[in-house]
């Protein structure tokens, strides 16, 4: 159900960037969507068989989608993919025994989703860590909303991105095992919509 809500507040989102540019509150209930996808990496790099697997394929639809992507939006960012994909992969390194390649490994990382500017950058990132390490704490909406802040801040988001913060008592009050989505939609929501959109936007202009 939260991968749900995630995938139809990103398509509010979406069309409201892409068609309605104007309509501000489209784009604050898309502000909800980036962090319940980071809830499910935090979830998915606990439950998967295969991390490696599962890195795979965020690769695979982070490649898929940038050209498509890179079109329609005209922004330079590497796509929210990329930054999923490295918010697993730092999430494994922290779990290594060897604490400081761990660590070196981390930085390394957060300065190629920096530099690179992938979306969202390293608060994108840190997101998918609050969400690992206190998905279970009541005071998770505190935790997130001083990063949010601190994000917006730093990397000059617009005010709206506070309203992600609904995004923790999304989570806190949701119950498992609602509604499962097929896989297929779920990994092929991202691209499908992104080059929908592109179609639609083209047949428009």
């Amino acid at each position: 159900m939260i991968k749900l809500i995630a995938m139809i507040t990103m398509l509010v989102d979406h069309i409201g960037a892409v068609f309605y540019p104007n309509a501000l509150w489209m784009r604050i209930i898309g502000r909800v969507s980036f962090p319940l996808f980071a809830w499910g990496i935090a979830m998915g790099s606990r439950w998967t068989r295969d991390w490696k697997r599962y890195a795979a394929r965020l690769l695979a639809l982070a490649l898929l989608t940038q050209i498509p992507y890179s079109l329609l939006f005209q922004n330079g960012y590497w796509n929210i993919c990329f930054t999923l994909l490295s918010g697993l992969l730092v999430l494994k390194l922290l779990q290594i025994p060897n604490r400081l390649f761990g660590l070196l490994g981390t930085l390394g990382i957060l300065a190629i989703v920096h530099f690179l500017e992938f979306e969202y950058g390293i608060y994108g990132v840190l997101t998918i860590l609050i969400f690992h390490y206190c998905r279970e704490d009541d005071k998770l909406p505190v935790y997130q909303g001083i990063l949010t802040l601190a994000g917006t801040l730093i990397y000059s988001f617009h005010v709206i991105q506070l309203f992600s913060v609904v995004s923790s008592f999304i989570v806190l009050g949701g119950k498992k095992d609602e509604l499962r989505l097929n896989k297929w939609v779920q990994y092929g929501f991202y691209p499908v919509h992104i080059i929908l959109l592109y179609i639609l936007q083209g047949i428009t202009a």
